[in-house]
């Protein structure tokens, strides 16, 4: 019982996976279609890559952005 209690004790977890850092939540109402492109422009600059995330009517804006 005692190496189950030190092993939980020795777990670390990684932020950064937790939080991915090129993740764009695009919304509908916030702000415009070009404010994201722009963004994502950014994203692609410094990751290579950008992962879009959005709800509901937002998900018609982030299918244009990705096009």
């Amino acid at each position: 019982m005692e190496e189950i209690t030190d092993g939980v004790n020795n777990i670390t977890i990684n932020a950064s996976d937790s939080h991915k850092k090129n993740r764009i939540q695009v919304s509908n109402t916030k702000k415009p279609l070009f404010f994201y492109v722009n963004l994502a422009k950014r994203y692609m600059q410094q990751y290579n890559e950008v992962e879009l995330s959005a709800l509901g009517m937002g998900m018609t804006l982030q299918l244009l952005l990705s096009h």
